[in-house]
Order: structure tokens, then C-alpha cells, then sequence
């Protein structure tokens, strides 16, 4: 008596609320809702009908990517949307996908630090393709959503189609960096489509590679201290300790992970000095609940998560007062209380000569310009 049928109907507000469960839940609810013994195949098929019935069929979702596209056209006119189809028999397939709305355009160009992390992660509903992201960050430090599309593989062909439709987007950025993790396809993509951007590896991901092959406590100690030092004589110095116990390993770097992962090696134009690409984490964890869904209804829940967290920002800072905002100001205050100024000494209006201890007790000089908001130390 139990049909699918019978199974879809009990299942349909369930699953509403409950959207990422499966066909093991499904069975177990009915059969504890109701007393009674189901085979997997009846549940399975059941909350198939179900889904189906809340989401339209799964082929249907393809064709209704146009649809999407076209209203998004009339709300938000400026916005880059491209959908790509491959020809397979007669029949047209669809192949890749890329959005970047127009208010997350506009206000990465005009508010945000030149920064870009790019990742790409599975999807796990019928369509098991990547969910590949472009993502930067505010003058808050939180997350700020550019881009985001859909293609089947990481291949190098699906990230170079991705990033020239987010260069399209975006243009050149004056210090623009990417940053991703170790990925072939990615790495050429980069390369082909953003040639005179600073191209950086996620520390993170380098730092987990390396110590698969290297696990000693003299890679502990000096790795990511090289990569957070920001001159290039630190770099070195904890360089240096790491070649005299394995020259091997500085191979290892140098062969696997060729991109720049260390802060004595980034620019001072993008004013970011991030190691890790933490952004493009927050992101994939913010959708995790929304990767089983069809493609229509993921790009258009993708497109509500932005909007609502753009009004719940654009909300706060409406109770800010103007002047440098709340985190900055109380990140500025912490690390002025842990400076060990030894004296200050001005040679003009705005320059001045600065002695302070380091970490180990040791006097450091820099030079402080801040007409032009640099320093020696490179940390500004």
C-alpha cells in the first residue's frame, strides 16, 4: 500500500524544511512515523516524486536558466550573466554558466581592496558538476561576493572561459591579486587571462602539501613564520634554517608551489596581506546547504543569499559614524598597544625615523612616511 505515491505525499513538507536530506532519512521517517518496513527503493523513488514535484523536473531545470536570465536582465540591468551550450548529436547540452551581478561589480571597483580569491567546489545533487566562485573582501574584512558560475570539470579550459568573463566584468584592477590554491588548470588560467596580476597560492594548501613529504619540527617552526615575515631578510633567515636541515625541501617548494605564498613577496598595491584563501571557504560554507539543489533554483538562491547580506551590511553600517570604521579602528588600537616604541624621531611633517623592540627584544629602525602611507617595516 505504501506507493511512492503515498511515500511523496508524506515526504513533500518534510523535505521543504529538510532539503539536504536523503533517501536513508526519508525511510527512516516513514518508518517511524507510521510503523512501518520500506525498502530503500520505494523511499528512494518516493522522495524523488517529491523533489520533483517541489523543484520541477531535473531537465527542465537547463531550460529554466533562460527564463532566470531574462528576468534578471529586466531587475538588474548591467549585470554579466553568459550561458553556454555544447552541441552533442542534434541535441544542444548545457555546458557552463557565469554571473557576476551588477551591484557586487560596482561596489568591489569602487570599495574594495583589489583582492580575488578563486575556488571551485562539488556540487551534490543530480547535476555533479563545480561551483567555482570569484571572492574579495570589504573595508570590514568580510566576505564580499564578486562572481560565481557552474561548469562539469576543473579543467583549464572551464577556469580560462570563467576568469575572462570575470576580467570582462571587472577589468584590470591597479594591484589586482588572485588567490587560490594549487590547481594546474587554474594556475595557466590565471596566467593566460590575468597576466599582470600577482598570482598567489593559499598558504594553507601549500603548507598541508608540504608537510605530507616534510613533517619535522624545524618545518613547523620556520615555514609559516617565512611566509607571515614581511621583509625579504626574514623570509630568507627562516629560509635558510629550513635548507641547512633539507636542501631537498626548498626544492620541493620551489618545483611545486612556484607562486608567490609569502608576504615579503606581495606587492604593497593591493594593501591585503592575505595568506590564506579563507574567503572563497567562507563562501563555500555559506551555499553548502544549496548544492543539491537544480541549477535554476541554486544560481537564483545564490543571487537572495547576496542580496540579503548586502542589505543586512548596508543596515549596520547605516549606525556607523563616519571616519574609519569600527573593526579597523579597534584592530589599529590592539596593535598599537603591543608596539614597544623606543623613540621617534621626525625629520619633516610627515616622516619620521622609528625605533621599537621586535618579538625577541631586538631594536629595529623604519622609516615612516604618511603623506604617502608607507613604511619600511612593509606591514602598513
Amino acid at each position: 500500500m505504501a506507493s511512492q505515491g503515498w511515500c511523496a505525499d508524506r515526504l513533500g513538507d518534510w523535505i521543504k524544511k529538510t532539503p539536504t536530506k536523503r533517501a536513508k532519512d526519508a525511510k527512516d521517517k516513514l518508518e517511524g512515523d507510521y510503523g512501518i518496513k520500506l525498502k530503500y527503493s520505494k523511499a528512494w523513488s518516493g522522495l524523488k516524486v517529491a523533489l520533483d514535484q517541489i523543484h520541477g523536473k531535473y531537465e527542465e531545470s537547463f531550460h529554466l536558466l533562460f527564463n532566470w536570465l531574462a528576468q534578471l536582465e529586466i531587475s538588474s540591468p548591467g549585470s554579466r550573466v553568459e550561458i553556454e551550450l555544447e552541441k552533442v548529436g542534434k541535441k544542444n547540452r548545457f555546458k557552463r554558466i557565469f554571473v557576476a551581478l551588477k551591484p557586487c561589480i560596482d561596489g568591489f571597483l569602487a570599495g574594495c581592496r583589489p583582492f580575488v580569491g578563486v575556488d571551485a567546489s562539488f556540487l551534490n545533487g543530480k547535476y555533479t558538476g563545480q561551483l567555482a566562485s570569484a571572492t574579495g573582501v570589504d573595508g570590514h574584512n568580510w566576505l564580499y561576493h564578486i562572481a560565481f558560475g557552474v561548469f562539469h570539470s576543473k579543467t583549464e579550459d572551464n577556469w580560462k572561459w570563467f576568469l575572462e568573463n570575470l576580467h570582462s566584468a571587472i577589468g584590470d584592477p591597479p594591484g589586482l591579486v588572485l588567490c587560490s590554491d594549487a590547481c594546474k588548470g587554474l594556475e595557466k588560467a590565471v596566467g593566460a587571462v590575468f597576466p599582470q596580476a600577482e598570482n598567489r597560492e593559499c598558504t594553507r594548501h601549500m603548507y598541508n602539501n608540504f608537510m605530507k613529504h616534510y613533517s619535522r619540527d624545524v618545518f613547523t617552526d620556520h615555514l609559516y613564520p617565512a611566509a607571515r615575515s614581511y621583509t625579504e631578510g626574514m623570509f630568507k633567515w627562516h629560509m635558510k634554517k629550513i635548507f641547512q636541515f633539507a636542501p631537498a625541501a626548498i626544492d620541493y617548494l620551489q618545483e611545486y608551489h612556484p607562486r608567490i605564498w609569502y608576504r615579503s613577496g606581495f606587492s604593497e598595491d593591493s594593501k591585503c596581506d592575505y595568506l590564506t584563501n579563507n574567503v572563497s571557504e567562507s563562501f563555500n560554507a555559506q551555499i553548502k546547504d544549496l548544492k543539491g539543489l537544480h541549477l535554476h533554483e541554486l544560481v537564483d538562491m545564490i543571487r537572495e543569499l547576496i542580496m540579503e547580506k548586502r542589505y543586512i551590511r548596508k543596515k549596520i553600517a547605516q549606525k556607523w559614524a563616519e571616519g574609519i570604521l569600527p573593526g579597523v579602528m579597534k584592530d589599529l588600537n590592539l596593535i598599537s598597544k603591543n608596539l614597544k616604541v623606543v623613540k621617534v624621531k621626525v625629520s619633516d611633517d610627515d616622516f619620521a625615523e622609528v625605533t621599537l623592540l621586535d618579538d625577541w627584544n631586538n631594536q629595529r629602525r623604519h622609516t615612516v612616511d604618511l603623506k604617502n602611507n608607507k613604511c619600511s617595516c612593509r606591514e602598513w
